[in-house]
């Protein structure tokens, strides 16, 4: 006969003992734990053909230990084999008990929850859905009185069941704790434990982990990553305790799954008060829209009124290091390429920072968590997981963590399906492009209102693709979604400080380094070969000079010569040549080579799209006048050419950091292919159908 030894575990008072007296046919084994005085008490029966024993562990609060009865249970749950832990809760003080509940589920074991003392609790009106609490967690749980032996039963078929499938929790805290835990899970190599709870009891400060792991040779890197992870949760949260961090957490996670399986009578709270209009099932939706069009609003107009100063800046900085440099190649390269291309960059830094002023403080509020809650019914409309709300939302700021983000959906599927789509939610670098387009060929008064319909659109448009994808390649429907709603609480400004003094010092670091490198490499391209032409026209220009031509006309001649020749150079150019074959392809969409070379190099990082096109149109050679670019481009492309860049922009593969994680966290290569192409595809034909609508009743 098969045996499954079972670690009974609860907070003090919850009932073990009398569960275990209620056991009909049991056999009780009383003594001491190992080296210590603690009681140690081993039951054993029969049921549905399976030897059961149960050893009762000692009562314990918590997982950090104050007194020998529960380092006795934290060393036998960490150190001991056993194939399940039953969890006994007291139905009467589920808040408190199932904070202790999240604590032994992050031990990655099979386990079944028994909901003791439920004969009180429902008599008082209460009830609990075990079926809905399985689906929220996949742990599997009985609502059972051992004082009036019912469920136990039902209970230890759920023990047997759980035993067979080996189901094991499915517990997730919120985005920022998750994303450092995976950082620390990476580097935690070989190791008996669960790599995820080592990872958590290590942000704990848990000693014992940190002498199992301290000898080990890949101790030194993960020490450096610990470091960073518990600084950015202590700064995110303004609070140096981790443990009080992650007890908060645990705390609101069991509010947040109380409240969807549970029914007692209470009194309101604020936060419920306020919920009742900010989550209600008609009037949340149309508010939470309202929000973001606000926040898009004060993206585009605040963020316009540095530019002018940004622009100026950077064209004096020009200026001053030209008037170091020696004429030649080198001073060209860096006044002409460099500088203009990166300051075109920078410019948009104000509406990049606001945006992300704005998604910070909705989650500082604890209004994303709200926002959550009310996408859930929209995004299972369209096939996807409530929990697919949270990499969605991180894609507006960057694909590369929204991608990480999509590990806390355990359904392969759903997933999967998530991924597919976060390219369709603009992230931070695809700003800059709809700034510099949008103020080109667009009215101020409608600027804001425009880049509100970009950012909707293109996440309609991915929401629209996964129900497609649901229907045609993902069968099924998808998991239930569970997220714990905080109260709300005003945001920290150290927090918020912090964080967007990150994502400045990332910003300009990549436009002071790689888009700096790269406008060089498109400077190069565009500006060779140029031999020939150079030695023609130099021979056209000393000609003036020699000749008779009073000063003024002979300078206005030699101007425009200049300019002939840059302009001929730029045509006959490497990368001419390379968006010239691209022509034929984009000619339908009215995009000249300028243009399609620019979206090319978007394929590296979506920011050098502005910056290569301040090369290739000549910003560094244009007037010192503010938004030279914005002047140039209104001038010389058409409006379909526009709408095409940036539905396209919108649309096509995201940069090749977020592709490379995308390959590193789906490892089947037919996804993979599929994945690289129909994004650009896509974005192809919805382009073509734009602009033909656009040239049809225009």
């Amino acid at each position: 006969m098969r045996e499954i030894k079972i670690a009974l575990v609860g907070q003090p008072n919850v009932g073990k003992s009398h569960l275990i007296n209620s056991i009909s046919g049991a056999t009780l084994h009383v003594g001491n734990f190992s080296g210590v005085t603690v009681e140690k008490k081993e039951v054993e029966f029969e049921r549905g053909g399976f030897k059961l024993k149960l050893i009762d562990l000692p009562g314990t609060y918590s997982l950090h230990p104050y007194t020998p009865e529960e380092k006795v249970t934290k060393d036998f749950l960490i150190n001991e084999e056993y194939d399940l832990i039953l969890n006994v809760v007291d139905s009467n003080q589920l808040q408190k008990n199932l904070v202790f509940s999240w604590q032994v589920a992050d031990l990655n074991k099979p386990m079944v929850i028994a909901f003791n003392m439920y004969d009180e609790y429902s008599r008082q009106g209460g009830e609990i859905g075990t079926n809905k609490f399985f689906k929220l967690t996949n742990i599997r749980a009985e609502n059972v009185s051992a004082k009036e032996n019912f469920g136990l039963e039902e209970l230890f078929e759920k023990v047997i069941k759980t035993y067979e499938e080996k189901n094991t929790p499915r517990i997730y805290y919120s985005e920022i704790v998750e994303e450092e835990i995976e950082n620390v899970k990476e580097k935690i190599k070989e190791c008996r434990l669960d790599k995820r709870f080592i990872s958590i009891r290590l942000l704990e400060d848990d000693e014992d982990i940190y002498k199992r792991i301290h000898e080990k040779p890949w101790y030194v890197e993960l020490v450096s990553q610990l470091k960073s992870s518990k600084e950015r949760i202590r700064i995110e949260y303004d609070e140096e305790d981790v443990k009080e961090i992650f007890f908060e957490e645990r705390l609101a996670l069991s509010k947040g799954i109380i409240s969807q399986v549970a029914k007692k009578a209470r009194r309101e709270t604020l936060s419920e008060k306020i919920d009742k209009v900010l989550i209600h099932p008609i009037l949340g939706l149309p508010i939470f829209l309202f929000v973001m069009w606000a926040i898009f609003q004060a993206t585009f107009s605040l963020g316009a009124i540095p530019m002018d100063y940004i622009s100026a800046a950077f064209s004096e900085f020009g200026n001053w290091v030209g008037g170091l440099l020696p004429n030649g190649v080198v001073r060209q390269a860096v006044v002409e390429g460099v500088i203009p291309a990166v300051g075109a960059v920078i410019m948009f830094l104000p509406n990049i920072l606001i945006l992300f002023l704005g998604i910070n403080l909705l989650e500082q509020t604890g209004y994303m968590a709200r926002a959550a809650y009310v996408m859930d019914g929209v995004l299972k409309r369209f096939g996807l997981q409530g929990r697919a709300f949270i990499p969605l939302v991180s894609g507006f700021g960057c694909s590369v963590p929204a991608y990480m983000a999509a590990r806390t959906l355990k359904n392969p599927k759903d997933r999967l399906i998530t991924m597919l789509v976060i390219g369709f939610m603009s992230c931070g670098a695809r700003l800059p492009i709809y700034v510099l387009l949008v103020s080109a060929f667009f009215a101020p008064e409608i600027q804001g209102n425009v880049m509100f319909a970009i950012y909707i659109g293109g996440a309609l448009t991915g929401l629209v693709v996964a129900k497609i994808l649901r229907i045609v390649l993902f069968k099924g429907e998808p998991e239930p979604f569970v997220m714990e709603l905080p109260k709300y609480r005003f945001p920290k400004l150290k927090a918020l400080l912090f964080d967007l003094w990150v994502k400045t010092k990332m910003y300009i670091q990549k436009a002071g380094t790689f888009i700096a490198l790269a406008s060089l490499a498109v400077w190069f391209l565009s500006s060779f070969p140029r031999a020939d032409i150079v030695k023609e026209y130099s021979v056209k220009i000393e000609q003036i000079k020699s000749s008779k031509f009073k000063v003024p006309s002979a300078e206005k001649k030699i101007a425009k010569l200049k300019e002939e020749m840059n302009r001929k150079i730029l045509e006959n150019s490497y990368i001419a040549h390379i968006g010239k074959l691209m022509e034929p392809i984009t000619k339908p969409l009215d995009l000249g080579w300028r243009e399609d070379v620019s979206l090319l190099a978007g394929l590296a990082a979506k920011e050098t799209v502005v910056s290569t096109m301040a090369v290739l149109y000549g910003v560094g050679n244009s007037d010192e006048t503010s938004k030279g670019l914005i002047k140039i481009i209104r001038k010389t492309m058409p409006f379909t050419a526009a709408v095409a860049m940036i539905i396209i922009v919108m649309f096509y593969s995201p940069c090749v950091a977020a592709m490379s994680t995308f390959y590193a966290e789906v490892p089947k290569w037919a996804w993979r292919i599929f994945y690289t192409i129909y994004p650009n595809v896509f974005a192809y034909f919805a382009a073509f159908i734009t602009v033909s609508l656009i040239k049809l009743f225009s």
